[in-house]
């Protein structure tokens, strides 16, 4: 298996990916989520191309600590939100798992502006 990494954890919410393999530019990565009483996880599907973009929104949003940045996967409706709020917070919200699948999570909690920061390192080493 990949190397799991773990971006946010605390008592209430916690935020891990894992690189599970890359085929032909497309990376797949096992995303989990702890929101509260609730944890999912899934699989996201998603360009090298489409990855880089994301880390640069990342960037972007941090440098201004205003906007928003959404990461999908191809194969599903799951997908995972950052925004930025007007006290400087950030809203992470989003789905893991897809609507047509047996077992899916909505989410959404607030952390701070770091996260941002240590996300985009972790994806970006997994495309460098």
């Amino acid at each position: 298996m990949g190397d799991r990494r773990t971006i946010l954890s605390t008592d209430k919410y916690c935020l891990t990916v894992e690189h599970l393999y890359t085929v032909e530019g497309y990376l797949t990565l096992a995303i989990s989520i702890k929101s509260g009483e609730f944890m999912g996880k899934s699989n996201f599907c998603i360009s090298e191309e489409q990855l880089s973009i994301f880390i640069q929104s990342l960037k972007e949003i941090d440098a201004r600590l205003s906007g928003d940045s959404k990461i999908d996967d191809y194969d599903s409706d799951a997908h995972i939100i950052f925004e930025v709020n007007k006290l400087g917070h950030v809203i992470i919200s989003g789905q893991v798992g897809g609507s047509h699948e047996e077992h899916s999570m909505r989410f959404k909690f607030t952390t701070d502006q770091t996260i941002l920061e240590r996300f985009g390192r972790v994806l970006g080493s997994l495309i460098a």
